[in-house]
């Protein structure tokens, strides 16, 4: 399940960060006052956005991946224990 949740924060992260650069660029390409300060402002809020959703994608995989290890290495202790050799990875 969590796999699942860091795939739907990257990609909302990834259209997040299109978004804020089709703002910037609308704003390098015709630069009206209005659009400047709305790329500036608005702009620089969607990608502070989508830089957390990114970095949170990253500290819940992190920790996914913490848990599968243990439970590995239970079961490596379990099979050491029971005095079975240790399975191939």
């Amino acid at each position: 399940m969590r796999h699942a949740q860091v795939k739907k924060l990257v990609f909302v992260s990834a259209l997040a960060t299109l978004a804020a650069l089709a703002l910037m660029a609308a704003s390098i390409v015709a630069p009206k006052p209005l659009l400047l300060v709305l790329a500036m402002s608005v702009g620089q809020g969607i990608g502070t956005l989508s830089l957390a959703l990114y970095l949170l994608a990253i500290v819940l995989d992190l920790q996914g991946a913490g848990a599968a290890d243990q439970a590995l290495e239970a079961a490596g202790e379990a099979r050491s224990e029971a005095g079975e050799p240790p399975a191939k990875a």
